[in-house]
């Protein structure tokens, strides 16, 4: 029996050990293709994983990323292809009545716990966290992304906070907050650039006030970036907002606020060429 008839048959909670070593290895071969997404074995592969994010059995989903380290597959990885394209593929299946809200919710939160996990264990966090971490933390430029409060879609900023990250930026994230709050947060900190996301044009109204309160409130010069699926549709998207730039990927953003002329050398991480390959739009994965 293969996997995919034991998880329909019984549940993704029912796998076995060799099963979960399946699709681990399933995992890593879809994304080390180049297939599109839409490709029948891809859609299947994604949704053996939706399956796993959908249960409520922890340890299946800590096994399946053990195994895929084991086969080394690195972080980043996991991080930057492996999370988005299962949130993508949940978005798609609640597209398709196949799950409820209710369920690709419970699956992105845990996408985003994953993403969290993952990211504790890195090799960047941990350099920084012997002995000169509030130095180097200094030195490094810092960078606020917001996610309007209208906005639904969060895990794929995590991504991008990570990917940041591994450029050598200092990142902070602003959930679930007012304009006015964002920009006392702003006044209080020298950030080097502040991102906002957004999936779709219903946000651009807010995006529009965020900005104007943030450039009203302070007096110094801080590059707005606007990123996300809603770079896909048609539109001055800079005068319809005031943001300073449009970007569609991590590197774009850096390269726009001059941040990656001074990171580049010196960041551990993935390489530019990586990271925009697979970035895909900034901020933005379900």
């Amino acid at each position: 029996m293969t996997a995919q008839t034991t998880i329909h048959a019984a549940g993704i909670s029912g796998l076995h050990d060799a099963e979960v070593a399946r699709l681990a290895a399933g995992a890593i071969a879809m994304v080390l293709s180049e297939k599109d997404e839409g490709q029948p074995s891809m859609v299947a592969q994604l949704d053996l994983l939706v399956d796993a994010f959908l249960s409520d059995r922890d340890e299946t989903r800590h096994a399946l990323f053990s195994k895929m380290r084991h086969g080394g597959f690195s972080i980043e990885d996991m991080i930057d292809v492996v999370l988005p394209r299962v949130a993508r593929a949940a978005g798609r299946r609640w597209m398709d009545d196949d799950i409820s809200f209710a369920e690709v919710t419970i699956a992105t939160a845990r996408l985003q716990e994953t993403a969290r996990a993952l990211r504790s264990g890195s090799p960047v966090r941990a350099t920084l966290r012997h002995g000169s971490e509030g130095e180097a933390m200094r030195a490094q430029p810092r960078v606020l992304l917001i996610i309007p409060r209208v906005e639904d879609h969060t895990l794929g900023t995590f991504v991008v906070a990570d990917q940041m990250r591994r450029h050598g930026c200092t990142v902070e994230i602003a959930m679930d907050m007012h304009p006015r709050q964002i920009a006392e947060k702003v006044q209080k900190n020298r950030y080097c650039m502040i991102g906002i996301t957004a999936a779709g044009r219903r946000t651009l109204a807010s995006t529009k006030e965020l900005v104007e309160t943030i450039k009203a409130s302070v007096t110094r010069v801080t590059p707005v970036v606007l990123g996300g699926s809603v770079i896909e549709g048609e539109g001055n998207l800079k005068a319809m907002t005031g943001v300073d730039h449009v970007v569609r990927d991590v590197p774009s953003a850096l390269r726009a606020c001059g941040l990656m002329t001074r990171n580049e050398g010196a960041t551990p991480g993935a390489s530019e060429e990586l990271l925009q390959a697979r970035a895909g739009p900034l901020g933005n994965t379900v």
